[in-house]
């Protein structure tokens, strides 16, 4: 459905330069223009998705195109619910940049035309959309913590130099700041947690192993704790803090490491 991923990444885009044009000129009309090119693309977003699925009879998380795709949606699902929840949208300036950036590499890459190589039978189980789906909104979350850890870090640099320029009376609050990075980590902590019960399930069905020593394993261990040593800083810290934000920042880094260890150095977790 490579022609309704474009539709897809034409809407986003449009979002994403109305973001940042609002974000720069504080102009409500072209905020209003890009939440509408937003919806309107995760709904087509949305449909592609099922559409991969039906079509190609896997769950659309196997190949790199699939995946960059999924994890665009989720990142937009989590910008979406932090406009509800927030009314956050300066974090959209920076989410939905990378957004089409994602969707447009997902919209240019190679399709393959035949099924998933790897024998495992992943069709067979209920297990593999739900320990993918939670890890992705997992990923999704923590990315959040880190656009909120980065503004913390800006507006506590230009109130400890007392220079306000103009990008700090356009983040939100220090508060809001931290009520985002604190539920965002709490919420991907949670999913990243099942997420990895449910996987040690699957394997241990599937081969007998809970643990394979797999880089993405190894990742994802190292990721959930410093996240709990993350969870457990910000509360005995009254969930503020310079060094929290840092760890916000470190945490994202291990993200990547996980997301993209499994392809780069192989092992158990490479589907095609």
């Amino acid at each position: 459905m490579r022609s309704l991923l474009l539709a897809v990444l034409a809407a986003y885009v449009v979002a994403a330069i109305h973001a940042v044009l609002a974000f720069i000129n504080k102009r409500r009309a072209l905020q209003r223009v890009s939440e509408v090119a937003l919806a309107m693309g995760f709904l087509l977003h949305t449909g592609a998705l099922a559409a991969d699925w039906i079509i190609d009879g896997h769950y659309p998380l196997f190949y790199l195109r699939e995946t960059l795709s999924f994890l665009a949606w989720t990142l937009v699902a989590s910008y979406l619910l932090i406009l509800y929840r927030y009314r956050a949208r300066p974090l959209g300036t920076f989410i939905l940049p990378l957004v089409s950036v994602l969707v447009f590499i997902a919209a240019v890459a190679h399709s393959p035309t035949a099924g998933p190589t790897n024998p495992i039978a992943v069709r067979d189980t209920w297990l593999f959309p739900v320990h993918t789906t939670l890890l992705f909104f997992a990923y999704a979350a923590f990315f959040v913590v880190f656009i909120a850890s980065v503004m913390y870090l800006l507006q506590e640099r230009e109130l400890k130099v007392k220079t306000f320029g103009a990008i700090f009376h356009r983040l939100p609050s220090l508060t809001t700041v931290n009520e985002i990075a604190t539920s965002s980590a709490a919420i991907g902590l949670t999913l990243l947690t099942v997420g990895i019960a449910t996987g040690m399930i699957w394997a241990s069905s599937r081969d007998g192993r809970l643990w394979h020593n797999d880089p993405k394993e190894i990742f994802a261990a190292l990721t959930w704790l410093l996240y709990v040593s993350l969870i457990v800083y910000r509360s005995s810290a009254g969930w503020r803090g310079r060094r929290a934000a840092w760890m916000g920042v470190a945490g994202f880094a291990l993200v990547l490491c996980t997301f993209f260890g499994a392809r780069m150095m192989g092992g158990y977790h490479v589907f095609g």
